[in-house]
C-alpha cells in the first residue's frame, strides 16, 4: 500500500476502519515512518557544531579591609589559675576594643594545652585570640598597638577587599566577559566558516579575589604596627554552550 492509499483510509469522511483492517493499517504507519529510507535521511541531516567556550573577566581593586588578631596567652602550672587571667585580660581588652568607632571586635579561638617538654617540666598554656577587623586602618592600627602594650600578641595582620568592594565589581565584570565571550565566539565562528546561531547554555560565575591576602607585617613588639594594604584581583568566570550554524546569505 502506498502513501496515497494511506491518506485515502485517513481521508475524515471515511468511516473508522475495524479490527483486523485497524491493526493492518497501523502496521503500515509504523513502516512508514521507520523506514530505512526514512531513517537513512535522519542520520543525512547534518549534526549541530557546538561550541564550549568561556571567558573571564578580571579588575585589581585596593584592599580596603584591615583584619588584626591578636591574643592572651599566659603559662604555668595550674590550668585554672592560667584560664582566670586570660579570662580577665580578654575582658579588658574587649572594654578597650569596643571604645573605638568603626572596629568590629570578635573573639576567635580559646585552647588551654598541657606541653611537655624533652628536657623540662610539664607545664600549661591558655590562651584565646582576639580579632579586629574594619575600613578605619589608622584606627585600628593605634588599637592593636595598644593592646600589644597591655601584653598581647600578634599572631596575623592581613588587609582583603570587602565584600562590598567584590560586589561594587560584580556587575561590570559580568558585562565585560559577556562582551569578551560574544566577540571571541563570532570570531571563532567566522573562521570556521560558520555563524553563532543562538545560545543553548550559558553560566555565570560570582565575583571572587583570585589570590589570598597576603600579610603585612611591619612590627612585633609593643608599638603601633604599621601596614601596606596592596592590591586584590578580582575575577568573574562566564561559560557557554553555543550552537554553530551555516551563515544566513
Amino acid at each position: 500500500m502506498s502513501l496515497r492509499t494511506l491518506l485515502f483510509f485517513l481521508r475524515a469522511d471515511r468511516p473508522a476502519p475495524k479490527g483486523g483492517q485497524a491493526r493492518g493499517l497501523l502496521l503500515l504507519i509504523s513502516l512508514l515512518l521507520f523506514s530505512p529510507r526514512s531513517a537513512l535521511a535522519q542520520a543525512n541531516e547534518p549534526q549541530p557544531t557546538i561550541l564550549h567556550l568561556s571567558q573571564t573577566a578580571e579588575r585589581k581593586v585596593v584592599r580596603d579591609l584591615l583584619r588584626i588578631e591578636l591574643r592572651v596567652e599566659e603559662a604555668g602550672a595550674d590550668p585554672l589559675t592560667l584560664q582566670t587571667a586570660v579570662n580577665r585580660r580578654m575582658a579588658a581588652s574587649l572594654d578597650r576594643a569596643r571604645q573605638v568607632q568603626g572596629v568590629m571586635v570578635e573573639t576567635g579561638t580559646y585552647s588551654v594545652d598541657q606541653e611537655q617538654p624533652q628536657n623540662a617540666p610539664s607545664h600549661w598554656r591558655a590562651s584565646q585570640s582576639l580579632i579586629l577587623s574594619g575600613k578605619a586602618a589608622d584606627a585600628l592600627l593605634k588599637l592593636a598597638g595598644a593592646l600589644q602594650s597591655d601584653g598581647l600578641l600578634m599572631s596575623s595582620m592581613t588587609y582583603e577587599a570587602s565584600p562590598e568592594t567584590v560586589r561594587g565589581a560584580e556587575e561590570d565584570l559580568t558585562a565585560e566577559a559577556l562582551a569578551g565571550l560574544a566577540e571571541r565566539a563570532a570570531s571563532i565562528a567566522d573562521h570556521v566558516h560558520l555563524s553563532v546561531l543562538r545560545y543553548r547554555d550559558l553560566r555565570v560565575g560570582n565575583a571572587e579575589i583570585g589570590s589570598p591576602p597576603m600579610p603585612r607585617f611591619a612590627a612585633m613588639a609593643m608599638t603601633t604596627p604599621v601596614a601596606q594594604p596592596g592590591q586584590a584581583t578580582i575575577r568573574l568566570t562566564i561559560s557557554a554552550d553555543l550552537q554553530l550554524g551555516a551563515p544566513n546569505r
